[in-house]
């Protein structure tokens, strides 16, 4: 009898204890509940009525247009410290959402934000045992302390999140709230939700994924450096069997489901996302810089306000690269092999931008040299000012010149020595070579002829068409600097591209487009459209379109840059059975090489150079032409052949390319050659007089682009094996640069004195620079 009053005062001892130790655990609960309301009192409570409101950070993601689909695909993602993609709730499989409950909360469905039994579970371990190891948050609390980042490690921060907890279950729904979770939770290797980590170990989207693979993701999240896929396939694999188990256990799939997910290997696709997070591209450099710009103007925004909201908000950007063409780009500007190898450490750099004409849509832009090494580099494509040289006549004079009915393509110019006062421009090539056509002197890149075609335009009328019809934005109408007052509107800068501030190299290449599409100039663009993470429409782009030049003018210039390449500086440009037009440019002491060409197509171009103030060495060929030929060449590869169409109004005639007149029978040289070309003109500006001069043959000379050409016919005598001579470009001008790649402003007259060391005020009128005491008096 004893012995069984003991076991029955033994056992209600046992029920005592019990009792007691749930009552302490409650009070214990309680009171840091408790001290959680005192924690929180004046500081607020809830986090606002919607989803928008919450603390995600979000990766925005750049689209492409699939040009056989229509379609839109993932190009790049812009990512800050967190790799996160939004996914809404019903994109999500349920396999996903319920091997998330059935791990982490399996009464989430029942409780309030706070399961009372797992809380008052791990109170006992603390109280009793010290550990704070046991898993008592409820989906929603993990929830809160993703949102809040308040992760200290305390009772205090504990009752806030309870609080939280309860407060945010009045707010959102259990679907919100999975949501939520689903898209905010860490799951290794970077990735914040599980669209990342899908894309990350299975190169899939999470609504692509199979049960297997939802179980492998979902027993992530407890210990992610421990269940890591990647790094641990063992450990995930025994989590994922657990998850499943728990699956199976509340009834949410069934035995054989259960067996066939065990049983299924799961494809591990390592780093697929890494590699594509590497490699930001130029493109979307400037992209970013773009629809901060956007976001500030329209949204009222700071510029830091407008950062995060590109990093942060999880947008959906709609582009306008051509990831074929950018690729292209990629692979010739990473390797050096087609680049020259020059002495020293530093090495010159490089940029290339490709447009649609016809959109101003932006298809690839490379802002340097070799493997980019980061983000936001400087982006020599859009951001560098760079003298343009000879690649400026085209846009400056020849085209508004024609566009005015100033000249024709076979209007004769004198290639002779001149003084305007004081100042006497240079060619690149020794001497002069008395008449010209237009035509010829475009093909040959002669500066004197440039300059007096400048002066029958006039200054004003170029300055007009380059910053009001052709979207420059760098030119100089006047700038004080240093006591003195810059200006762009002179002969100098205008003719022969030695201009205060330089230019950019995107702009040149939107200027040179307008001669494919019928003279209408197209704004660059480099996106079309932004989403936020919802779908609902933030940000509109459209390419602002000018009238920049007659239909007919912009036919014309197409067949005189066209025979640039067919015969002149360009020669070895020419993309086989397709009409390719473009223009040379070289600054003095070869601190800058460019080419701008085009086709039907597309409108590319190319600046070669070193970013400090430092001239290239003799070279045997234009590097920018010959990068610019590498790309091109793949990229026009697919393409059915093309040629530049011909508009109404424009009739042909044959001429003489030394007189300009109409070709006669004598229009020969002394080997027998004919002089005759067949030139364009608008009806009613052809000539009508017959040539009937008795010519001679013409000097050679040597050409910029390497070897010797014949003045007279324009092909190459003497294969290339030298350069003009040192210290003179095709524009006969200097341009100085400072360290970023934007050039200085000049000092004297813009660089263009060819030795000159003092100008009279008449001369620096002339040249564009003015002492601020003339101007006062």
């Amino acid at each position: 009898m004893k012995k069984t009053k003991r076991s029955a005062n033994k056992k209600g001892n046992h029920s005592k204890l019990r009792a007691t130790v749930k009552w302490g655990a409650l009070a214990f609960v309680l009171f840091c509940l408790v001290i959680g309301i005192w924690a929180m009192w004046g500081v607020g409570f809830g986090f606002g009525d919607s989803i928008e409101q919450l603390n995600l950070h979000l990766t925005s993601v750049v689209y492409y247009k699939d040009a056989q689909t229509g379609e839109y695909v993932e190009f790049e993602r812009i990512l800050s410290k967190e790799n996160r993609v939004w996914k809404d709730y019903d994109e999500m499989p349920q396999n996903m959402k319920d091997a998330a409950v059935a791990i982490e909360d399996q009464r989430f469905y029942t409780h309030h934000g706070m399961d009372l039994k797992r809380t008052m579970g791990a109170a006992l371990n603390v109280i009793f045992k010290g550990d704070s190891s046991y898993g008592g948050s409820t989906i929603t609390q993990q929830l809160v302390k993703n949102l809040t980042g308040d992760r200290d490690k305390s009772y205090v921060r504990k009752a806030r999140e309870i609080i939280r907890a309860l407060i945010l279950e009045t707010k959102l729904s259990k679907d919100q709230i999975l949501e939520l979770y689903l898209n905010s939770i860490y799951l290794g290797q970077g990735c914040n939700g599980v669209e990342s980590a899908a894309n990350m170990y299975f190169g899939k989207t999470v609504s692509e994924l199979t049960l297997a693979e939802c179980a492998s993701i979902a027993g992530i999240t407890q210990f992610p450096s421990l269940y890591d896929p990647l790094v641990n396939p063992e450990k995930n694999k025994e989590k994922q069997e657990l998850v499943l188990a728990k699956m199976l256990e509340l009834g949410y799939i069934d035995q054989s489901e259960h067996d066939t997910a065990v049983a299924e290997k799961l494809n591990i696709v390592p780093g697929q996302q890494k590699e594509r997070r590497s490699g930001q591209s130029y493109f979307v450099d400037q992209l970013i810089e773009d629809i901060i710009d956007q976001l500030v103007e329209q949204e009222e925004v700071s510029e830091t306000i407008a950062e995060q909201m590109l990093y942060n908000s999880g947008l959906k950007i709609y582009a306008t690269v051509d990831p074929r063409i950018q690729e292209i780009m990629n692979d010739v500007y990473e390797n050096p092999d087609n680049f020259p190898k020059l002495s020293g450490e530093v090495q010159p750099e490089s940029a290339m931008v490709i447009s649609d004409p016809y959109t101003g849509e932006v298809k690839g832009v490379v802002g340097g040299r070799g493997v980019k090494s980061g983000s936001r580099l400087l982006n020599r494509a859009t951001q560098s000012k760079r003298q343009p040289g000879s690649t400026i006549k085209p846009i400056s004079v020849y085209g508004p010149a024609v566009d005015l009915g100033v000249i024709t393509g076979a209007t004769q110019l004198m290639d002779e020595r001149i003084n305007i006062n004081g100042w006497s421009p240079k060619n690149y090539y020794s001497g002069f070579y008395g008449p010209m056509t237009v035509r010829r002197a475009i093909e040959q890149s002669s500066n004197i002829p440039a300059v007096k075609a400048l002066q029958k335009l006039g200054v004003e009328e170029s300055f007009k068409y380059m910053t009001e019809r052709l979207g420059f934005t760098t030119l100089v109408n006047r700038e004080l600097q240093d006591g003195k007052v810059y200006s762009d509107k002179n002969l100098s800068s205008l003719a022969l591209g030695g201009l205060t501030h330089g230019v950019i190299p995107m702009e040149m290449n939107a200027a040179f487009g307008a001669f494919v599409n019928k003279g209408v100039y197209m704004q660059p663009i480099m996106y079309t459209h932004v989403e936020d993470s919802k779908g609902r429409k933030l940000l509109e782009c459209h390419s602002a379109q000018k009238t920049a030049f007659r239909e007919d003018t912009a036919y014309i210039m197409c067949q005189l840059l066209k025979s640039v390449v067919d015969r002149g500086t360009g020669v070895g440009a020419k993309i086989s059975g397709m009409d390719t037009a473009g223009k040379t440019g070289t600054t003095d002491d070869d601190m800058d090489r460019w080419f701008i060409g085009f086709t039907p197509y597309y409108t590319g171009t190319v600046w070669f150079g070193y970013d400090a103030n430092k001239g290239l060495p003799a070279l045997s060929s234009n590097p920018a032409l010959r990068a610019w030929k590498k790309v091109m060449d793949q990229v026009h590869a697919p393409l059915p052949n093309k040629s530049f169409e011909r508009p109404k109004g424009v009739i042909s005639a044959t001429v003489c390319t030394s007189s300009g007149m109409l070709a006669g029978e004598n229009c020969l040289n002394k080997e027998g050659k004919s002089l005759a070309v067949t030139e364009y003109f608008r009806k009613g500006t052809a000539p009508s007089g017959i040539c009937n001069i008795e010519h001679e043959v013409p000097p050679v000379t040597e050409n910029p682009e390497g070897g010797v050409i014949d003045l007279e016919t324009g092909e190459l005598v003497v294969p290339p094996n030298g350069t003009a001579a040192p210290g003179t470009g095709e524009t006969g001008t200097v341009a100085p640069s400072d360290g970023n790649g934007a050039t200085q402003p000049p000092s004297g007259a813009s660089g263009n004195q060819q030795g000159n060391t003092t100008t009279t005020p008449a001369q620096k009128e002339e040249l564009g620079v003015l002492d601020l005491d003339m101007l006062l008096e």
